[in-house]
C-alpha cells in the first residue's frame, strides 16, 4: 500500500504493531560482513528488529575486543563461556571478513530488507554506518574514503566538507545505507583526550559548527539520516569511553558555552538524529551515571531544553564505559526510560535476544511504559519515512553502488580532500623535500582498516607502493600494529642498506599510538628519520620526533599518495595546524 503522508503511513502501521514489533523497533544491532547467516533472519523474522549498523570489518561476539584487559569478569564479558546454544556462527577469527564489491554487497542488504518487508507488516528496516574516515569506516567495500574532520579544517576549507559528505552520502545510499553517525560535534578542548582528537573538527565551537553544517548540508540533499554526537560533548575527556567510564570535569558555563553550543545551531538547522555518549557530567547533574542513562542529560537538557525533536540513539552499549556501570540490560532499559529512542547494540551472540526480552519484560511490567515506547517508535518511523523507505523498503539497485565508487564528482573529491590536508606538522632536520635517489628503508604498520579491508584501495603496503611509484630506492619492512621482537630484528638487519629512514606511527582511538616506543628506537640507529602519523596530537606525533607529516586518513589510498607526492616534493603542503597541540 502507497502512503502519501507521513502521518498516515505511522499511523497505519502503529496501530496494527504488536507490543513485541514495538520493542524491536528500537533495536539496532551489528550486522558485519555480507553472509547473512540464519540468526540474522531470525532476527528480522522473529524478533522484529528495526536496523542493523552494517560493516565489513570484524565479527564480534562477545566483548573481549572492547574491553580493558583485566577488567572483573561478570556476565556481560563471560557471556560466551556459557550462552544458549542456537543458529549463531562460532568464528576462528573474529575479525575476519568477506571481501565482495559494492553491487554484492547492495544485493545483501536488499536480501535483508526483503525479509522485513515479507514478514513484519511492511515495516522497512533501515541500515547505519560509521565513516568518521581514520579507522571509523564502515564503507570499505571499494569506496573512497576520506580525511576525519581535522582534515577538512587543516584544509582550511568547509566546502571541502561539505563536497566530503556528499561523496560520502552518495556512496553508503548506493548500498542502500540510510542514516551516518556523522557529524561529530565534540569540540576537542584537551590535547590529551584520547578518543576524540582528530576525529573533532576543532577545538573552537564556532570553527566546529562552521563545519558540521556543511556536513550536514551535504548529508541532507543526498538523503542520508544525520546524527551528531557525542552529547553533550566529549572533547574535554582524558579517559576513553571505549574502555572505561569518562568524567567530564569542566563547569556548567563552560558546557554550555563551548560543548553544548554546536548542537544548539545545528538542532535549530534541522539535525535529525543526536547520539548520547557514555561519560558522566557532574556540571550537568549526574556526578556518577552515564549520561546515555540519565534523564537529567537526555529528557530534561535534550529534549527539554534544548527542543529536540528528532531520534536519540545511544552509542554502543557494548563499550566499557557503560557495561562496567550496569549490566547491559539493566543499562539498555534504563537508556529506555531516559529518553532515547534507538539501542545500538553491534553484539553478534544470542545476548541480543536476551535484551529483547528484558526490555519487553521491562514493558509489561511498567516500568518502561508502553506509551512511551509508542512515541519512541513515532520518531523512529518518522526518520524511515524521510530516509524514503515507505514506497519500497530501501532497496536499491545494485549496479548503482559500483557507479557511485567510480563518480568523477566523488574521486576528484578524494583527491582533492586528500592533498589539500597533508599537513608538514615539523621538518627541525630540514630532510624535506626527500631526493628520489635517497636509499629509503620504510618501516610500515599494519593499520587497522588495511587488515580489514584488505583489498586494492586499502591494503597493507599502500604506502610501500605509493612511494616505489616515484622511487626506485625503497625498501619496506612490514610490521604489526602493536611490533613485535620479532619485528625490532627484522627491521635491525635492513639497517645497514638505507640512508634514511620512513617510518609509520598510525594512532587509532582504540587500540593507541602502538608504534611510538618502537620510532624512539629507530631515531637511536643514527640516521634521519621521517615520520608519517595520521593524528597531530602528541599521541602519536611527540616533541622530540624532529620531521613528522600528519595525514589525516591511514586508510585512504589518496591520502597515502598525498603524503608521498609531499616526501618527494611533487605536492606542495598547504594545511595548516587547525588546533592548540598542548
Amino acid at each position: 500500500m502507497s502512503f502519501e503522508h507521513k502521518d498516515k503511513w505511522i499511523d497505519s502501521l502503529l496501530g496494527k504493531m504488536t507490543l513485541e514489533q514495538k520493542v524491536g523497533q528500537l533495536m539496532v544491532f551489528g550486522f558485519a560482513g555480507p553472509i547473512i547467516t540464519p540468526d540474522i533472519i531470525e532476527l528480522i523474522r522473529t524478533y522484529h528488529v528495526g536496523g542493523f549498523r552494517i560493516c565489513l570489518k570484524f565479527r564480534t561476539q562477545t566483548l573481549f575486543h572492547d574491553l580493558k584487559p583485566g577488567t572483573t569478569p561478570n556476565e556481560n564479558i563471560m557471556r560466551s563461556l556459557h550462552y544458549p546454544a542456537g543458529l549463531n556462527r562460532d568464528y576462528a577469527d573474529p575479525k575476519q571478513c568477506v571481501s565482495c564489491s559494492p553491487s554484492e554487497y547492495a544485493q545483501v542488504l536488499n536480501r535483508l530488507r526483503d525479509y522485513a518487508l515479507e514478514n513484519n507488516l511492511g515495516i522497512p528496516l533501515h541500515f547505519t554506518i560509521d565513516q568518521e574516515g581514520n579507522g571509523s569506516d564502515d564503507l570499505i567495500n571499494g569506496q573512497r574514503l576520506f580525511p576525519n574532520p581535522m582534515g577538512f579544517t587543516a584544509a582550511g576549507d568547509p566546502e571541502l566538507a561539505y563536497k566530503a559528505a556528499v561523496s560520502i552520502a552518495r556512496q553508503a545510499r548506493s548500498i542502500g545505507a540510510n542514516m551516518i553517525h556523522s557529524p561529530v560535534l565534540d569540540v576537542n578542548t584537551n590535547p590529551r583526550n584520547p578518543e576524540i582528537g582528530p576525529r573533532a573538527y576543532s577545538d573552537d565551537p564556532e570553527v566546529v559548527v562552521r563545519y558540521a553544517l556543511k556536513s550536514l548540508q551535504g548529508f541532507k540533499e543526498n538523503d542520508m539520516i544525520a546524527t551528531g554526537k557525542h552529547f553533550p560533548g566529549r572533547g574535554e575527556s582524558i579517559t576513553d569511553a571505549h574502555w572505561e567510564l569518562p568524567v567530564v570535569k569542566v563547569d556548567k558555563n563552560t558546557m554550555y558555552d563551548i560543548h553544548l553550543a554546536p548542537y544548539k545551531t545545528l538542532i535549530n538547522a534541522g539535525l535529525p538524529a543526536i547520539m548520547v555518549a557514555h561519560s558522566c557530567y557532574p556540571a550537568l547533574g549526574n556526578p556518577d551515571e552515564p549520561s546515555s542513562t540519565s534523564p537529567k542529560i537526555v529528557t530534561e537538557l535534550l529534549r527539554e531544553e534544548l527542543g529536540f525533536k528528532g531520534v536519540v540513539t545511544t552509542d554502543n552499549m557494548m563499550m566499557g564505559g557503560i557495561i562496567q556501570k550496569f549490566e547491559m540490560r539493566e543499562a539498555i532499559i534504563r537508556a529506555l526510560i531516559a529518553g532515547n529512542d534507538l539501542i545500538l547494540c553491534r553484539d553478534e551472540s544470542p545476548l541480543r535476544i536476551r535484551i529483547v526480552e528484558a526490555v519487553l519484560e521491562a514493558v509489561r511490567s511498567k516500568r518502561l511504559p508502553e506509551a512511551d515506547v509508542d512515541e519512541k517508535v513515532k520518531r523512529i518511523l518518522a526518520m524511515r519515512w524521510d530516509m524514503g523507505l515507505a514506497q519500497n523498503g530501501g532497496k536499491v539497485g545494485p549496479q548503482k553502488a559500483d557507479e557511485a565508487i567510480n563518480d568523477k564528482f566523488v574521486i576528484n573529491t578524494a583527491i582533492e580532500a586528500a592533498e589539500k590536508s597533508v599537513l608538514v606538522l615539523r621538518d627541525k632536520a630540514g630532510l624535506l623535500p626527500l631526493n628520489p635517489d635517497k636509499k629509503v628503508l620504510l618501516v610500515e604498520q599494519i593499520f587497522s582498516t588495511h587488515q580489514m579491508a584488505n583489498n586494492f584501495s586499502c591494503h597493507p603496503g599502500m604506502l610501500w607502493e605509493e612511494m616505489c611509484a616515484l622511487s626506485p630506492n625503497v625498501g619496506s619492512v612490514e610490521v604489526h600494529n602493536i611490533p613485535t621482537q620479532q619485528d625490532r630484528e627484522r627491521i635491525k638487519r635492513r639497517i645497514p642498506e638505507a640512508e634514511l629512514i620512513v617510518t609509520t606511527n598510525y594512532y587509532y582511538h582504540k587500540a593507541a599510538a602502538a608504534m611510538t616506543d618502537l620510532v624512539r628506537e629507530l631515531h637511536q640507529y643514527g640516521k634521519p628519520v621521517i615520520v608519517i602519523t595520521n593524528n597531530p596530537f602528541e599521541l602519536a606525533s611527540p616533541p622530540d620526533f624532529p620531521t613528522v607529516i600528519t595525514i589525516f586518513s591511514a586508510g585512504s589510498r589518496e591520502n597515502l599518495r598525498a603524503a608521498v607526492k609531499v616526501v618527494y616534493g611533487q605536492l606542495k603542503p598547504t594545511a595548516k595546524i587547525p588546533v592548540r597541540l598542548n
